[in-house]
């Protein structure tokens, strides 16, 4: 499927940046198993995931096929994440809660401005998180107001690298929930879901 031509280019760059903001999040992680004795995680994910190359887009991206690029290096990062948080998981599986708060740290590092229109944030939250290409249909916004925007899954691109991976994909949603309670902070908005199938946001 080809992504709407209509500003295509900032399309692919955030994108690009959402790829490199978890692939570097999948980085942190291994590095933290591998000074915890996994010394040979990262050729284990390497050899498992592939590698997203270090560089600018201009640098990593081939202008002849950048749709065909993002795509892979997606799928690359979305498994790189799994494996690393599987991988450290099965070390000990208290290390959870060290995760949880990485990605709500991370997420609060990004510094994102106070929100005051939820489906603003909603745009906002999809210009970070990871979630196949931006052409996917992935979510359909089913509620909006002041307060709460409520979606559905269309589809679940996560699930297929964390089968990868030998993972839980309910591991994924936490962490997820909190890159995104991180993200929001300052707003006082957090994510909700109880089936990962109708997800909210929702001020506190």
């Amino acid at each position: 499927m080809a992504c709407n031509p209509i500003g295509k280019n900032d399309r692919r760059k955030n994108q690009f940046y959402k790829i490199t903001l978890w692939n570097n999040m999948a980085q942190m992680i291994a590095y933290f198993a591998v000074q915890n004795g996994n010394v040979q995680l990262f050729d284990y994910i390497d050899m498992n995931c592939g590698a997203v190359p270090q560089g600018d887009f201009e640098q990593v991206i081939d202008p002849g096929a950048p749709h065909q690029f993002l795509s892979m290096y997606t799928q690359v990062a979305e498994k790189r994440f799994a494996f690393a948080v599987t991988e450290l998981l099965k070390m000990n599986a208290g290390y959870i809660d060290a995760l949880s708060d990485f990605c709500r740290r991370t997420g609060r590092e990004l510094n994102v401005d106070e929100i005051d229109d939820m489906k603003k944030a909603f745009e906002t939250m999809n210009s970070f998180v990871l979630d196949g290409m931006p052409c996917d249909e992935t979510k359909e916004v089913i509620f909006v107001d002041e307060r709460k925007v409520e979606w559905k899954k269309i589809t679940d691109t996560h699930a297929d690298a964390w089968e990868k991976a030998g993972g839980n994909i309910a591991v994924y949603y936490r962490l997820q929930k909190d890159f995104i309670d991180g993200l929001f902070e300052k707003s006082h908005i957090t994510l909700h879901t109880d089936d990962y199938e109708k997800f909210s946001l929702e001020r506190g």
